[in-house]
């Protein structure tokens, strides 16, 4: 298994961290990673594509 260190915004931590009971961060991580390097163009994917998949995430952990 493979690790990957990501930069996180100060405000998108401090969501995680408040809601981290509630959020699975490795899922949520490995399911937009994995639809990225499918490159499910045709599909329409819950988390959209490039930029998309930031302001999804982000929302996700906004609740």
């Amino acid at each position: 298994m493979a690790s990957y260190t990501i930069e996180i915004p100060d405000g998108l931590h401090h969501e995680i961290q408040e809601r981290r009971h509630q959020i699975d961060v490795a899922d949520v991580c490995t399911q937009a990673l994995t639809a990225a390097v499918a490159g499910r163009h045709t599909e329409a994917h819950p988390f959209g594509r490039g930029h998309e998949v930031t302001e999804a995430i982000n929302r996700m952990f906004s609740g």
